[in-house]
């Protein structure tokens, strides 16, 4: 098994009020919510061998939508599985 680091620069949720406290805890919810969906559903092959290393490219945004009264929880799980479909969709 290998293992996979996810790091995350910068991240912009237009419109979401959230102050540093919260962002700091959605992140980690949000890394625990994609290490959970790579150990269910696996990652994509490429990137598991090692053969995938591609040069950094500019990202698209991604669409959510999540209710307004939504807790840290149901954003962290929805930004989740954008990030794994993006990566699974760069394959």
């Amino acid at each position: 098994m290998s293992n996979l680091w996810v790091g995350i620069e910068t991240l912009v949720l237009d419109g979401v009020p959230m102050n540093s406290v919260q962002g700091r805890r959605l992140a980690q919810m949000t890394e625990i919510a994609l290490a959970r969906l790579l150990e269910q559903r696996g990652t994509v092959p490429q990137m598991a061998s090692g053969d995938g290393e591609r040069e950094a490219r500019n990202p698209s945004p991604a669409t959510m939508r999540v209710p307004a009264n939504a807790n840290e929880a149901r954003w962290a799980e929805e930004l989740a599985l954008v990030l794994y479909r993006a990566v699974d969709g760069a394959s």
